[in-house]
């Protein structure tokens, strides 16, 4: 087997465990015998399970955020359309979801529930890495669009946005059941126009006055 089909190989079974049965509860010994390899030969590519775990996020990661960013920079300069800054940001990863369980997005959806559940050390580090820079480039342009709003405000209602995205790709099957049909999670256009209206309707309201606290 080349060396690079040796890396796939080893990506794709720690990928299946992962989602399977959690970072914690996947060993070394489970991939090896998953892959077909040695455990010199994860050592050579990953150097250990820690760094094979965030190279398995990696790989799903990297495209979804290249494509948003290069939707937002296909926006006319100036622009300030909200909705079409939003559609830049949530449509990436729910159109990677689409095409059932054996998607990227679908499989990064699986995998990604249960390290966020699980939580391991390296998990919130390697996360900001992942995600701060396309986080401040969308941040930076929603300022734009939004002029009203300070910055705290701002980081916020993305915040929130992010979250109804991930409960979105994760939990859609469940609305169809409940449904009985009527949200079809299967359809990912009607899914995003809904999802896009619902953000820039949250992003757009108007700030939310404090409550005083009593004296």
């Amino acid at each position: 087997m080349a060396p690079a089909d040796t890396k796939q190989t080893i990506l794709d079974a720690a990928e299946e465990l992962l989602a399977e049965q959690g970072y914690a509860a996947t060993s070394l010994r489970q991939l090896t015998a998953r892959a077909g390899v040695n455990l010199a030969a994860v050592h050579y590519h990953f150097g250990g399970k820690e760094a094979l775990a965030k190279a398995v996020l990696a790989r799903r990661i990297a495209p979804i955020n290249a494509e948003r960013l290069r939707r937002l920079a296909a926006l006319p300069a100036g622009n300030r359309d909200t909705a079409a800054i939003v559609r830049a940001f949530v449509e990436p990863p729910l159109r990677a979801g689409a095409g059932g369980g054996a998607s990227p997005g679908a499989r990064l959806c699986r995998v990604f529930g249960r390290v966020m559940v699980e939580q391991p050390p390296f998990l919130r580090a390697f996360l900001a890495r992942q995600f701060r820079g396309v986080a401040r480039r969308f941040e930076a342009a929603l300022a734009d669009a939004l002029p009203g709003l300070d910055r705290a405000a701002t980081w916020w209602r993305l915040h929130f946005v992010i979250g109804a995205m991930a409960h979105t790709l994760q939990n859609s099957e469940a609305l169809s059941h409940l449904t009985g049909g009527a949200c079809d999670a299967g359809d990912v256009d009607a899914l995003i126009e809904h999802l896009v209206a619902f953000a820039t309707g949250g992003l757009r309201a108007p700030t939310a006055r404090r409550r005083r606290r009593p004296a």
